[in-house]
């Protein structure tokens, strides 16, 4: 007999175990009384569950905010100003010069410009910068084709070649 009441009352706990379990899994919609959805659908949306109201198949937006105060407000994010200008720390520099095409540097293209002063044309500049751009990152001085190139004192110049009065360098893109 004895036996009996300890199954029964573990069978007891188990079942009141697995009702707060699924009560606790619910989607929050079901009321005390037992009812389903529909009783706390009809009560966010008057004209659910009627036949005399409008669509009463609509779909509720599940990115709407889920809320059940119907006198809450929405906070608007930060209202910041328009970006009007670069602050000078963040623009990059102004080279002046002929661009020309782009070499591969150590990690990645490289735009080659040739700077005022010289006469040469871009089709003289770009075999020797194609040459000696994947060597930048040794950061010694080299002769390409007459050329003399090296790392550059310039702000903004990775490297420079020159060759008398002309002279060409490579900028990040």
């Amino acid at each position: 007999m004895r036996i009996h009441r300890v199954r029964a009352a573990v069978v007891t706990v188990a079942a009141a175990a697995v009702t707060l379990g699924l009560a606790a899994c619910g989607d929050g919609d079901t009321t005390s009384s037992g009812s389903s959805s529909v009783a706390a659908n009809s009560a966010s949306n008057p004209s659910a569950g009627t036949s005399g109201g409008s669509d009463s198949s609509a779909a509720i937006d599940p990115n709407a905010p889920a809320t059940t105060d119907p006198s809450a407000t929405a906070v608007p994010g930060p209202r910041l100003p328009a970006a009007t200008s670069i602050p000078p720390s963040k623009a990059a520099p102004s080279i002046e010069g002929t661009r020309c095409d782009t070499a591969n540097g150590p990690e990645g293209a490289l735009r080659v410009v040739i700077f005022p002063g010289g006469s040469v044309d871009c089709g003289t500049v770009m075999p020797v910068a194609r040459a000696y751009g994947p060597t930048i990152s040794t950061g010694r001085n080299r002769t390409v084709d007459g050329w003399s190139c090296g790392p550059s004192q310039t702000t903004g110049v990775l490297a420079r070649c020159t060759r008398g009065e002309s002279s060409f360098g490579f900028i990040p893109q």
